[in-house]
């Protein structure tokens, strides 16, 4: 399954995440250079926490911009 199906599936949890979702996908269809930061107008990114098990220790990432 690839991103825009994921996101296809995806159920809004309000009116705001509906419009958002209805606006990522409309964006998507015009643009195919949306996970490069070439894209102009807008691209997408991701974030994550990554701790131990024990939840002492955390890994941190620097992202340039």
């Amino acid at each position: 399954m690839n991103m825009r199906e994921k996101i296809e599936l995806y159920k809004p949890f309000n009116e705001q995440e509906e419009r958002d979702k209805e606006l990522i996908l409309e964006y998507m269809a015009e643009n195919p250079n949306i996970f490069l930061r070439e894209s102009r107008l807008a691209h997408m990114t991701a974030s994550a926490w990554i701790v131990n098990k024990e939840r002492t220790k955390v890994l941190m990432v620097y992202h340039n911009i």
